[in-house]
C-alpha cells in the first residue's frame, strides 16, 4: 500500500469516531474522541519503540545490553509511559475529574507497584532464561500468579478495598474502586471462582439490573467461559513467546540481549492481540445477555444502561468497532437477544489480556484508551 494512502484513511477514522449512547453530551463525545486518539499515540509509541528495539537487536554488529543498560530502559519507559497517564488520568478523565494532588497520589502507588510487578517478571523472565534459554517457564508461572493474585494487585495497584456485601440472600465480594468505569470481574477458578462488583453498584442501580448481571456472572462461571478465558489467554501468550524465542533465536543471545528481545517481540504479539481478540470475545458477551433472558429477566434496561458505565457503546465505523471496542454497542448486544448466539464461546479474551500481558513485559495493558491513567483498570479493565 502506498505510503500516503495510510493517513487519510486514518484521519477519516479519526473522524468517524463517536459514542451513540442515549443523553451523551457533546463533551462527553469530544472526551471519549480525544481518549482514543490518546490511546492510538500511546499503542503506536510502544510498537515503533519495539520495532526500534529489535531491528537494534538484529542488525549486524549490535553491542551487547549489561544490567544498567537495563535499567536505564526500564527508567525510561517508566518515565515516557507517565507522561501518557498523566494526559489521560488528570486531563481526559471522564466524570469528575481529581484534584491533581489526589491524581498524583493514587497514580504513583499504581504506577509502582505495576513497575515493580514488571521487575519481578522481569527477573522471573531471566531465571527461566538461565534455566531453559527460553521464557516459556517464566510466562506460565507469571500469568498463574497474576490470576491467582488478582484481588491483591487490584489492592496494590488499584487502592481498592474488597468488602462482602450482602446479594440475594448470601454475600458479594464488592471492590470500593473509585473509577467510574470499573466493572469488577473474576476471581478464582473453577466453581469456587467468586464474581467482583464495584461497590457502587450495589449501592445506587436497581435491583433489576442488578439481577441480570448476577445471572450473567454466574452464567460465565458455570460455562466454564470464565476458565477457558485464562487458558485461551495463556495458550496465546505461551505461543508468542515461543515463536518469538525461535524467530529472533534468543536462545543464542546473552541474557540480558534475549530479555529486551523477548519484551519488544512481545509488545508486538500483544499489539496483535489487540487487532485480533475483540472480534472474538464478543460471541461471550452475546451468549451472557442470552443466559440471563432465558432465566426470565430482561437484560434490555441494562444493557442500554451500560455504555454510562464504561463511557463506550461501539462505532458505526466497523474498522474502529472491530479493533478499538470488544464490548458491542447496546444497539448490537440488544439485535443479538432476538438470535441464538453464534460460533464458540471463547471468554472475554481481549480486555483481560490487557492484564495478562503484563506477564510478557509489556506496558500495552496500560497503554490502551480505556486504561491510559487509571490504575485500578490496569488490573480489571472494563469488561461484559
Amino acid at each position: 500500500m502506498p505510503r500516503t494512502s495510510i493517513f487519510p484513511r486514518i484521519q477519516r477514522v479519526l473522524a468517524g469516531i463517536h459514542l451513540r449512547f442515549a443523553g451523551v453530551t457533546q463533551e462527553q463525545t469530544k472526551l471519549a474522541r480525544d481518549r482514543l486518539r490518546l490511546g492510538i499515540a500511546n499503542v503506536g509509541f510502544w510498537v515503533l519503540a519495539a520495532c526500534s528495539g529489535l531491528w537494534w537487536l538484529t542488525r549486524a554488529g549490535g553491542d551487547a545490553l549489561d544490567l544498567r543498560a537495563l535499567c536505564v530502559i526500564g527508567i525510561t519507559a517508566f518515565a515516557v509511559q507517565a507522561m501518557f497517564d498523566l494526559i489521560g488520568g488528570a486531563w481526559l478523565m471522564p466524570g469528575t475529574r481529581p484534584a491533581l494532588g489526589d491524581f498524583f497520589r493514587g497514580w504513583f502507588r499504581g504506577a509502582l507497584c505495576h513497575s515493580m510487578v514488571l521487575v519481578v517478571v522481569g527477573l522471573l523472565s531471566h531465571a527461566s532464561f538461565r534455566v531453559s534459554s527460553g521464557f516459556t517457564l517464566a510466562v506460565f508461572f507469571a500469568t498463574l500468579g497474576l490470576a491467582l493474585g488478582r484481588g491483591i494487585f487490584l489492592r496494590a495497584i488499584g487502592g481498592a478495598s474488597m468488602t462482602e456485601m450482602p446479594w440475594d440472600g448470601g454475600n458479594m465480594l464488592a471492590a470500593t474502586a473509585s473509577d467510574p468505569a470499573f466493572t469488577g470481574g473474576f476471581v478464582g477458578f473453577g466453581r469456587s471462582a467468586r464474581s467482583l462488583w464495584p461497590a457502587r453498584w450495589m449501592e445506587g442501580f436497581p435491583r433489576a439490573w442488578l439481577a441480570v448481571e448476577s445471572r450473567r456472572r454466574e452464567w460465565q462461571i458455570s460455562s466454564g467461559s470464565h476458565d477457558r478465558t485464562f487458558i485461551v489467554l495463556l495458550g496465546w501468550n505461551l505461543l508468542g513467546t515461543s515463536l518469538g524465542t525461535i524467530a529472533l533465536a534468543l536462545a543464542q543471545r546473552a541474557p540480558a540481549d534475549a530479555l529486551f528481545g523477548h519484551a519488544c517481540w512481545m509488545t508486538l504479539w500483544a499489539f496483535g492481540g489487540l487487532l485480533v481478540l475483540p472480534a472474538l470475545s464478543r460471541s461471550a458477551v452475546f451468549a451472557a445477555d442470552r443466559a440471563a433472558a432465558d432465566a426470565g429477566l430482561a437484560p434490555a434496561g441494562w444493557i442500554t444502561r451500560f455504555p454510562d458505565v464504561t463511557g463506550e457503546d461501539g462505532n458505526s465505523d466497523a474498522a474502529v468497532q472491530a479493533i478499538f471496542y470488544p464490548i458491542p454497542s447496546a444497539e448490537t448486544r440488544l439485535r443479538a437477544l432476538e438470535h441464538a448466539p453464534r460460533g464458540p464461546v471463547l471468554g472475554s479474551l481481549a480486555r483481560n489480556n490487557l492484564y495478562y500481558s503484563c506477564a510478557t513485559l509489556t506496558l500495552l495493558g496500560r497503554a490502551v484508551h480505556c486504561n491510559v491513567g487509571r490504575p485500578a483498570l490496569w488490573v480489571f479493565p472494563p469488561a461484559a
